[in-house]
């Protein structure tokens, strides 16, 4: 089975550091993805950093993903490490500056689909729900910077 790749870009009108708060809040994610979310287990040195483990609900599928590389206000990377309609699956996010009050998320998803045939499925569903959430995110994110 072929490994499948997702790459996906979100420009912003806040500072990265914004950005980076809102994808790295693990609790929260839920009011911006199509899923449940809640931390299974604390990370370092921040709650939300390495090692964080959180469990993810979405339609009859209930897996874990684990932060295993953390930059603050720089990256994410997790995987999934238990559960899912997926094998070796890997998320990365990168913020990038591309001025003082304008940002760019970087998201790409490598994956494996576990049943043979289904993995341009996976790939649709997954793009979609990750397309939304990231224009959601910045959508949220520049109202809530303007307030403050």
């Amino acid at each position: 089975m072929g490994m499948h790749t997702i790459t996906l870009q979100q420009a912003a009108d806040v500072p990265k550091k914004v950005l980076f708060q809102l994808l790295s809040d693990h609790e929260n994610l839920g009011r911006f993805f199509d899923a449940e979310y809640s931390l299974v287990k604390h990370g370092k040195p921040d709650i939300n950093g390495i090692g964080a483990v959180r469990k993810v609900t979405t339609g009859p599928f209930t897996f874990q993903e684990q932060i295993i590389d953390y930059k603050e206000n720089e990256h994410l990377h997790y995987k999934i490490i238990e559960g899912g309609p997926v094998d070796e699956h890997g998320g990365w996010i990168r913020f990038q500056s591309l001025n003082a009050n304008q940002s760019l998320i970087h998201y790409r998803i490598n994956f494996t689909p576990r049943i043979r045939g289904t993995g341009w499925l996976i790939k649709l569903l997954l793009e979609k729900d990750i397309k939304k959430a990231l224009f959601n995110i910045a959508q949220f994110g520049e109202a809530k910077w303007k307030r403050e």
